[in-house]
């Protein structure tokens, strides 16, 4: 597997979960795994905000959106991109870009965030992808698999 790869699949649904630790375990450099999964999660992110401008044109879906949006006032008033952070985190970076743009985050404002928050979802994964490699290969003479 080689860098495109990681790429390839961290455009996919499966994101960063999958394409940090595929990448991790073929032996990529992990700064370089970090920062090619968490572009390549968040390029999906402008195709989300052009198809919900679209969706906003039904009627009924645009009642919905705007009541939503003004349901979710306060709470992006309160928490603003730190929210955006922690839904990437939690929910991951398709997600959290869908939920950005149907609430009617802006796209200046929601990229760095959901960036953020897709650099440092990947950290995590990376990180606990070599614990788990150090682990494996320390328990390796003693699990015959």
């Amino acid at each position: 597997m080689n860098i495109i790869d990681v790429f390839l699949v961290s455009i996919s649904p499966l994101g960063a979960g999958i394409g940090v630790p595929v990448g991790i375990v073929s032996n990529i450099d992990p700064v370089t795994v970090i920062a090619v999964a968490s572009i390549g999660n968040l390029l999906p992110t402008f195709l989300f905000y052009r198809i919900t401008d679209a969706i906003r044109k039904f009627k009924h879906v645009s009642w919905y959106l705007d009541r939503a949006h003004e349901e979710t006032e306060r709470y992006r008033e309160k928490y603003g991109s730190i929210g955006i952070i922690l839904s990437t985190l939690i929910f991951g970076g398709h997600f959290a870009g869908i939920s950005a743009a149907l609430i009617g985050i802006s796209l200046q404002r929601a990229i760095p965030a959901l960036f953020m928050g897709l650099l440092l979802q990947s950290v995590i994964i990376a990180w606990l992808t070599c614990i788990g490699i150090d682990a494996w290969e320390c328990f390796g003479g003693y699990l015959q698999i």
